[in-house]
């Protein structure tokens, strides 16, 4: 009969996970040791190695553990709405209120994730696509004549960008919340986005389909 894990075992698991996210995230991780880790997690490597075979371990784990929360999530909160309009601002919540607590890990999936393994870089992207496709489809469902046009796509990807680099002026403290950062973001781009025009060719523009998801951020308020 196999042991189950303990409380313990747990709850030290998680901490190494969410310390080395944060080491990834301050030097990258190339420039990271699990000697680094271990420092950071205030143990032995061999106690670290217990938990994790390598550091690329412990990043595919993290990015994993962080990408399927968030699409959990954002399962969760489409399910609540059927207003085109109100589902792309919640979830535009959603996406800004999770990088605000979950900075770190968002950091490294946007810098690190080209580090794991083809194959579970390869699984990572597939679900990266899940979260870009439920915003595609909401903005398609605001602009259903897009639908046969491959700008739905650039579109998408435009707002990703709008959201996924805050990180670098945004901090958690300021004057503006997260979902008033989010309400701001859906404002000017659903302003703009209603009022358009469809591309005059059809849509030939191209964008590489397994862009960078994810988001990044700080929290509350541009840095002064």
């Amino acid at each position: 009969m196999a042991r189950t894990r303990s409380a313990e075992y747990d709850n030290i698991h998680d901490t190494i996970l969410e310390r080395a996210a944060s080491v990834f995230a301050q030097r990258g991780y190339a420039a990271t040791s699990i000697g680094d880790i271990a420092e950071a997690c205030e143990c032995s490597k061999s106690r670290l190695y217990h938990y994790f075979t390598s550091k690329e371990a412990i990043l595919s784990d993290m990015l994993t553990s962080h990408v399927e929360s968030l699409l959990m999530k954002c399962r969760q909160t489409l399910y609540g709405y059927q207003d085109p309009e109100e589902r792309f601002r919640q979830l535009t919540r959603l996406f800004l209120d999770v990088y605000s607590v979950s900075r770190d890990q968002h950091v490294a999936l946007l810098t690190c994730a080209e580090f794991l393994a083809p194959e579970t870089r390869k699984v990572l992207v597939a679900k990266q696509r899940e979260l870009i496709a439920y915003v595609r489809d909401i903005l398609l469902q605001l602009r259903p004549d897009l639908a046969h046009s491959s700008t739905a796509h650039v579109d998408t990807m435009l707002f990703f960008g709008m959201i996924n680099w805050t990180y670098t002026w945004y901090h958690a403290d300021g004057a503006v919340t997260p979902n008033e950062l989010a309400d701001r973001t859906v404002d000017l781009f659903v302003k703009g986005y209603s009022n358009a025009p469809a591309p005059a060719n059809g849509g030939t523009a191209h964008a590489k389909p397994e862009g960078r998801h994810a988001a990044r951020h700080e929290g509350r308020g541009a840095k002064e």
